[in-house]
């Protein structure tokens, strides 16, 4: 899992939302980069982890998204800078 698909399982678990419950929100909402973004919300959608709902920005999680974003470590590791 790369840290871009950790960082919205977070966010869905930031604000409680369990199962097949919507949340609305943009790349910058969860410190994405919009390209990032878009790449790993598709990743996530593949492995059937999330949901894209109807209303823009919208999207929900599966069971199985849900267990994960409970089992995701609570803040990423920080990246150190190569020398």
């Amino acid at each position: 899992m790369t840290a871009e698909e950790l960082r919205i399982l977070l966010f869905f678990r930031r604000f409680q939302v369990g199962p097949e419950e919507m949340l609305f929100f943009t790349p910058n909402d969860c410190k994405v980069a919009a390209k990032h973004f878009i790449d790993a919300m598709h990743s996530l959608i593949e492995k059937d982890l999330v949901v894209k709902e109807r209303p823009a920005q919208a999207y929900s999680l599966t069971s199985a998204g849900y267990r994960l974003s409970l089992k995701a470590p609570p803040k990423l590791p920080v990246a150190r800078m190569k020398k």
